[in-house]
């Protein structure tokens, strides 16, 4: 039998019409059932629609009635003092705006007996030039889902005893602030974004509370959140990024606790403690601002488990009175680590803290600052300043009383010097050595047969950092190329023997309670000073050569003192050979001191600003010197 081809229409498997079929069959049926939006299924006790009064809907309302709107914009001023719904067909679909620009576009002023509940769901109330979005007061609860607030001076105002709620909502291009919560009102935010305002994202004050989970608070003018007197703040799992100022700021005596959050990007802080402030950071990112954590006044911070990094200065930085403890975290890519200055305190205990391109960990504070277990990598420098050697993990376990250098064991200088016992000698080969190195134990660098030089390894660093539990020999050694030869602070000791400082900006510098013996040294060419003590530290000079500084030879201020002898300080700044500030105290014998630009020796009694008289107190003393040839 003569059988005809089928056309490819009529050999098409018949299941491909079938699906076609079943398909277009549940996109209807997905358009059927959004109704109204996709908001939950409401049971409308009446609908109201452009046109008609939503106001006049509510007033003849019952309490718990749904009230739904069609699409479309109303221009009213509402005021709700019933419990009900309000239901859209969804954010720019139903839009309600203001009829009086300086009342709220939805007023609950709770102040009935009763409390009232009132629900929002799909609604944009926007206007641009309007006073507030929504405004709840009293004892009332607003709740608002899937709805967007935008363009008005305020987004939401909660004042008294108000509550609000915020889910998978929005308030945005406010003119000043989009959430303000006052007295003791409080407010939970699921899944909701504060965006794009002109000046602060959230504030928050008198005692109120706010609880921000998995939402977003970014790209505002000002502060993305601003706690004032007592009010609290939860985040978890939240965004608080690209804010015009602190992404967190906290004032008075308001408290946070940060959760698994990431605040990034803000153009200052990322977040700020101040005055009696508490906070707690915990499993949280605070990347790419310009100080990631700033405690100040007598705030006080805890940090577990975060990651400070990439911040344009420091990670966390600490002053006034404030206290920081800071624990299983990474601080890594910051200027500095952890910064401290004023009386700032602090407790540094399993961090990881590298690649900071000045310090790991530096402090001028007078206070103390504790920890141990702290590993440091590739930073400028790992400590500076008033600090224990403790804080840091040595790179190898000390097993060795002598180390010639170089030693192929050894990956660095810092390592080898860290492997030395207490007490133990690096010998070192002829050479020019890359130094800044952490010094906090007891150990001696010697010079071996030929010239040995350490240069900084920035210029912006010291060359040889001593914190506290360093006790330093150093022989024989040309020290050079850095912001200070050698940097002594909190209880360091050195003594130099037979050593040349120069080509620094500062020689050697002392604060706190360091000392430094110098016997035979050279301390000459450095950009600014030669020997500068401060604090209570104290530098005995002997037999040394003090010339070319720019600034001073040799220098004490505070209640430093120094004693020198059998030296010889020449052609050294303006400033003078020898300068004296405050109360500190000299003991000068035997030596030479002639040809310097500026004094011989000089006493400053600080008279540089109108009315302000600020007399020397300390002491000076001495004998046989020869002063003469000065400017």
């Amino acid at each position: 039998m003569d059988e005809r081809p089928r056309s490819p229409s009529q050999s098409a498997p018949r299941w491909r019409w079938v699906l076609v079929v079943v398909l277009l069959v549940g996109l209807a049926a997905g358009l059927l059932s959004a109704r109204p939006w996709d908001a939950p299924k409401y049971d409308c006790v009446v609908t109201a629609r452009p046109g008609e009064s939503i106001q006049k809907a509510i007033d003849a309302a019952e309490n718990g009635d749904v009230i739904c709107l069609a699409r479309g914009e109303w221009t009213e001023n509402l005021v709700i003092d019933k419990s009900v719904t309000l239901v859209g067909w969804g954010a720019g679909r139903t839009s309600i705006g203001p009829a009086r620009f300086h009342l709220p576009v939805v007023d609950i002023p709770g102040r009935n007996s009763e409390p009232v509940s009132v629900k929002m769901h799909g609604l944009s109330i926007s206007w641009d030039g309007g006073h507030t979005g929504v405004a709840v007061g009293g004892t009332a609860s607003a709740e608002l889902s899937r709805c967007r607030v935008s363009g008005m001076l305020y987004g939401i105002q909660a004042v008294d005893s108000a509550r609000l709620t915020l889910s998978d909502s929005s308030v945005s291009d406010s003119r000043q602030i989009a959430i303000v919560l006052l007295d003791s009102a409080t407010a939970r935010l699921d899944e909701s974004r504060v965006l794009e305002n002109r000046d602060l994202g959230i504030r928050i004050s008198g005692s109120a509370e706010a609880d921000l989970r998995d939402s977003e608070v970014s790209d505002n003018g000002g502060h993305g959140l601003s706690l004032l007197d007592e009010a609290a703040v939860t985040l978890t799992g939240c965004t608080v990024s690209d804010n015009g100022e602190t992404g967190l700021s906290l004032v008075g005596h308001s408290t946070a606790q940060v959760l698994r959050t990431e605040v990034s990007g803000n153009s200052d802080r990322g977040f700020k403690a101040d005055e009696s402030a508490t906070a707690e950071l915990t499993g949280s990112s605070v990347l790419w601002n310009w100080h990631g954590v700033e405690l100040t006044g007598s705030a006080r911070v805890t940090v577990t488990d975060a990651d400070i990094s990439a911040n344009r200065l420091d990670g966390v930085r600490a002053e006034g009175s404030a206290h920081v403890t800071i624990s299983g975290s990474v601080l890594a890519s910051n200027m500095r680590g952890v910064g401290l200055r004023g009386a700032a305190t602090a407790q540094v205990d399993d961090c990881l803290i590298e690649d900071s391109w000045q310090y790991g960990i530096f402090s001028l504070s007078e206070g103390e600052v504790t920890g141990e277990g702290n590993r440091f990598s590739e930073n400028g420098m790992d400590l500076g300043g008033n600090l224990p050697g403790s804080l840091r993990l040595p790179l190898r376990e000390p097993v060795e009383t002598l180390i010639n250098w170089p030693d192929e064991r050894f990956a660095s200088l810092q390592e080898a010097m860290d492997a030395l016992l207490p007490g133990g000698t690096l010998v070192l080969e002829p050479g020019t050595y890359t130094a800044g190195l952490v010094i906090g134990t007891e150990v001696s660098l010697e010079a071996g047969q030929g010239e040995v030089t350490f240069t900084g390894e920035r210029e912006a660093l010291p060359v040889l950092s001593l914190v506290d539990g360093a006790e330093l020999r150093l022989v024989g050694v040309t020290v050079s190329g850095g912001s200070t030869g050698l940097s002594l602070a909190a209880g360091a000791r050195a003594e130099l023997v037979g050593c040349t400082v120069t080509g620094n900006t500062q020689g050697v510098h002392l604060s706190n309670s360091s000392s430094v013996n110098m016997s035979e040294c050279s301390i000459a060419g450095n950009a600014r000073s030669g020997v500068f003590a401060t604090g209570t530290s104290h530098a005995t000079i002997t037999g040394c050569s003090v010339s070319n500084h720019m600034e001073y030879g040799i220098a004490a201020a505070n209640s430093a003192r120094v004693t020198v002898s059998d030296s010889v300080v020449t052609r050294c700044g303006w400033d003078g050979g020898i300068v004296l500030w405050d109360s500190s105290q000299a003991v000068l014998d035997g030596n030479t001191i002639v040809n310097n630009r500026g004094y011989g020796v000089a006493i400053y009694w600080h008279q540089c600003f109108p009315g302000a008289v600020w007399p020397f107190r300390g002491h000076i003393s001495g004998r046989d010197n020869t002063i003469e040839e000065n400017r």
